[in-house]
């Protein structure tokens, strides 16, 4: 649709400026946004969290490459290790980051001493914010496409006239919203499911209801529960109207790898609120920063 948002320089040395980039880049800056706005009212140390955002960033990227690689192309990956490091020619899976980063997350907070079940619910709504922004990404560079769709009767392009990098119909009929990119880093000239703007809407929604949920939550760690039980119902229904095969597929005879990881991750999140219901909310006051420094102070004369 749009996947070169511009390019510095002239031809052939140019560098572009992804759009997919851009996106994921905003997307770290606003989750890490969400959660510094939300520590101090979580009981989480907020000048502690600028190691974590720099650790999330890194591994979400890192585990978001392994994943693809190991489970949609192995052999390409062992034939050719390096291409982990060459992310312009995309190859990204969301669970992977979450996962990679979730683990190096929670080591993080063991060693800066952050109360982790906190930690987790003030993360999750901030992962369903940095996931909204992420999908308007994958929409623009045209990746994590839908399968191919027949054209309603009726339906009209509403982008404007004299746009090349593709179309955007509605219909008064099912499913009322369709894609067909002309210039995207997946498949082209093809009318398909948004799945891409459906996976964004649907992750808005969530960080909504999280933060809902964060705000009456009864016990530490059912917000970051309620993410592992919802995401993997709502990311294994997308996947049905999936169409872009790279991501891998036929896992068990039809899974594709996200509806796969979303099992156990469904089951673990089962097991946190069968484990911490009833726990209720444990009373952590973020410190007096302004009585901190007056105890420096006095402590030095």
């Amino acid at each position: 649709m749009w996947p070169t948002l511009f390019t510095i320089g002239d031809a052939p040395r140019d560098i572009p400026v992804h759009t997919w980039g851009l996106m994921i880049t905003l997307a770290f800056l606003a989750a890490a946004a969400v959660a510094q706005v939300r520590a101090s009212r979580a009981g989480v140390d907020g000048d502690k969290l600028g190691g974590l955002y720099l650790v999330a960033f890194v591994t979400g990227l890192a585990g978001a490459r392994l994943l693809h690689f190991t489970m949609a192309e192995p052999q390409r990956f062992f034939a050719d290790p390096l291409m982990f490091f060459r992310f312009w020619e995309g190859g990204f899976a969301f669970y992977g980051g979450v996962l990679l980063a979730t683990l190096c997350g929670t080591l993080y907070a063991l060693w800066r001493g952050i109360n982790i079940l906190k930690l987790a619910d003030l993360a999750a709504p901030a992962i369903m914010i940095g996931l909204a922004l992420g999908r308007i990404g994958c929409f623009f560079a045209g990746c994590c496409h839908g399968k191919a769709c027949p054209l309603p009767a009726g339906a009209h392009d509403i982008l404007p006239r004299g746009f090349s990098g593709g179309a955007l119909y509605v219909s008064a009929n099912s499913p009322f919203l369709l894609l067909e990119y002309h210039h995207s880093v997946g498949t082209n000239d093809v009318v398909m499911y948004p799945t891409q703007i459906w996976a964004s809407l649907l992750a808005l929604g969530m960080f909504f209801l999280l933060s809902w949920r964060w705000r009456h939550r009864r016990y530490d760690g059912q917000v970051f529960a309620w993410l592992m039980i919802i995401y993997p119902l709502i990311r294994s229904s997308i996947e049905l109207f999936r169409g872009d095969t790279i991501r891998g597929v036929g896992y068990l005879g039809y899974l594709s790898t996200s509806q796969l990881v979303s099992i156990p991750v469904f089951v673990a999140g089962m097991l946190l609120v069968l484990l911490r219901r009833g726990k209720g909310v444990a009373v952590v006051e973020a410190p007096d920063r302004d009585a901190q420094l007056m105890d420096e102070i006095l402590s030095e004369r």
